[in-house]
């Protein structure tokens, strides 16, 4: 049976980037595709650009003012016609065979609403970077994740078109709007990552992560203290301020009063879940042993070594990580990175 599979593609100001991520996006087999580009606004040419393209799968919408990024992608939502609707940000690059790995997936798996998968990186010289951003795949694990950060790339979902438009994106976020709808879609619906690499994200300056991280945190904030607020926990603002750059930690150096924070602040988040049940606990240690050995692993890069070293082996929190839940993904990851190489 042939159905209609929409991608949505929203831009602004990408004229150098968007061609090729359009013509990234392919099908094979009986589906066909329509791509919806949303220009919301641009003033570099991005217009001209997706308007020149010799490709009848492309519909242009565009915003005669920029709207932001939550308000194109609904007006993408709103246009898509499809039964399926994938995204792709104008800066990333779908890899061959993405949308039916996909869709093969979902029609053998109808309990699952949305997926995403792992994604790939090209640094700013335009190179493939070794390695994968390999997410958690079960549904409990994501929801688990999704009280300290994301758990999808934007560039890698796909999901039911019915489920997705009744989850349009607030405009009330004007960043970390898909955060915002992962909490709220996961609340009623089960989602998945798929154990391989379909996406490549493209780093470079003009990223919002780079550009708005004051507001990421705060929006991040509200979002982290409602799901809070479900457990039990009213955090203070201090609280709200740490749990958020738990959430968030890279290579940043972790004091010692940040790790021992971060040991306190995870078991209580445990304990309360162990009475609220709001989430599933093997997945939640799973995910908060995570977390504690990252702050440890920044840790010891600093003045604190020595007491990292013996938190970490005294610390409950660390067994979480071998649990049933952090086994299957350690596996599941290791195969995932070895075949990214």
């Amino acid at each position: 049976m042939s159905r209609l599979i929409s991608a949505i593609v929203t831009v602004y100001n990408r004229a150098g980037m968007v061609t090729a991520a359009l013509a990234s996006l392919d099908l094979d087999g009986p589906n066909r595709l329509e791509i919806i580009v949303v220009d919301d606004g641009s003033t570099d040419g991005s217009q001209q650009v997706v308007g020149g393209m010799d490709d009848n799968r492309i519909r242009l919408i565009r915003h005669d003012r920029n709207r932001g990024i939550p308000a194109a992608r609904n007006t993408g939502l709103e246009a898509a016609e499809g039964d399926y609707i994938a995204w792709l940000d104008s800066d990333d690059l779908a890899r061959p065979g993405r949308l039916d790995s996909q869709i093969r997936f979902l029609d053998a798996h109808p309990e699952i609403a949305m997926i995403g998968a792992s994604a790939g990186r090209i640094t700013r010289d335009g190179r493939a970077r070794r390695g994968a951003r390999v997410p958690l795949m079960a549904h409990e694990d994501i929801c688990a994740q999704l009280l300290f950060r994301s758990a999808f790339q934007q560039s890698s979902i796909i999901g039911r078109a019915a489920i997705l438009k009744a989850y349009p994106y607030r405009e009330a976020f004007p960043v970390c709007e898909d955060v915002d709808m992962f909490v709220r879609l996961t609340a009623d619906h089960r989602v998945a990552n798929l154990a391989e690499i379909l996406v490549e994200r493209r780093q470079h300056a003009g990223q919002t992560v780079k550009q708005q991280s004051a507001a990421i945190r705060e929006r991040k904030g509200e979002i982290f203290r409602h799901s809070l607020g479900r457990l039990g926990i009213v955090p203070d603002d201090q609280e709200l301020q740490r749990h958020v750059m738990l959430g968030n930690l890279k290579n940043e150096p972790v004091s010692r009063a940040m790790l021992d924070w971060s040991e306190a602040w995870l078991d209580r988040i445990g304990a309360a879940n162990r009475l609220a049940q709001v989430y599933d606990q093997a997945a939640l240690d799973f995910v908060s042993s995570r977390l504690w050995l990252l702050a440890s692993r920044n840790a010891l890069n600093g003045p604190g070594r020595r007491h990292a070293l013996a938190r970490i082996a005294r610390s409950p929190l660390t067994r979480g990580m071998l649990n049933r839940r952090g086994r299957a993904w350690l596996c599941q990851a290791s195969r995932v990175r070895l075949a990214g190489r």
